[in-house]
């Protein structure tokens, strides 16, 4: 027989490795599809409470005070209150599952009849975001009413040795000290004793001073709950 009418012979194994191949790429298309199916599934995104065979996907706890966003994902209350706080307070806080912002939050409804003290708590942290977050002239009355807690939390970022922020705050309080000093030369007030420094330089100078001031405090006092943790480690291997 010629070598042009000759049958090649392909091996069982060569023969099994593509349908192996299709079978598997087959079989990862419809997991994803049940995956993008159960993402849609309306009872998914209106689920009342969290999956129980869920955990928090930030402290990998049960969940503690169950909160939603409007992604549809689950987190504790206060892991995602702490998430926000640590990336910064000034924006909407980003979904650590699918990065998406998170405009609002839904405590799981059977919070709301708890009287604990630590759930009262965060549920009020909770609604306080939710009401810095609205848009329109609702959400600017509602921003200018948690002014109070917005300059709290900036004042506590400012005070931890491992805030991101510091000199964005900083800056942000020299420019508020130069908008103090110009309302004060525009009015007709002339108490403070000014001699060579100019009223802007002095403004700036103390608003830069009050930075510094609050980020030794909070070193000082993370070094004083060091030393406590120190101490009752030491008094517990005593014992």
């Amino acid at each position: 027989m010629s070598a042009r009418n000759a049958t090649p012979v392909i091996s069982p194994d060569r023969q099994q490795t593509p349908r192996n191949d299709n079978n598997a790429i087959e079989q990862e298309a419809e997991e994803e599809g049940k995956a993008a199916v159960v993402l849609k599934n309306p009872s998914y995104m209106d689920r009342e409470g969290p999956p129980l065979d869920d955990c928090c996907p930030i402290c990998f706890g049960t969940f503690d005070v169950p909160c939603k966003a409007n992604c549809g994902h689950w987190y504790c209350g206060s892991c995602i209150l702490q998430y926000w706080k640590y990336s910064g307070p000034s924006s909407r806080c980003k979904c650590p599952m699918c990065s998406s912002r998170i405009s609002n939050l839904t405590p799981e409804a059977s919070l709301h009849g708890q009287q604990e003290q630590e759930v009262v708590k965060v549920l009020e942290d909770v609604r306080r975001y939710n009401h810095v977050f609205v848009g329109g002239v609702r959400g600017l009355a509602r921003k200018v009413h948690v002014v109070p807690f917005l300059f709290k939390r900036m004042l506590e970022e400012m005070m931890d040795p491992d805030g991101h922020n510091f000199f964005l705050y900083e800056k942000l309080m020299r420019m508020f000290a130069i908008f103090l000093a110009i309302l004060y030369i525009s009015s007709p007030f002339d108490f403070i004793p000014l001699g060579r420094i100019g009223v802007v330089r002095l403004f700036e100078y103390m608003s830069m001073l009050l930075a510094v001031t609050l980020r030794l405090a909070g070193i000082f006092r993370r070094r004083r709950l060091n030393q406590r943790v120190r101490d009752l480690a030491a008094a517990h291997l005593g014992h």
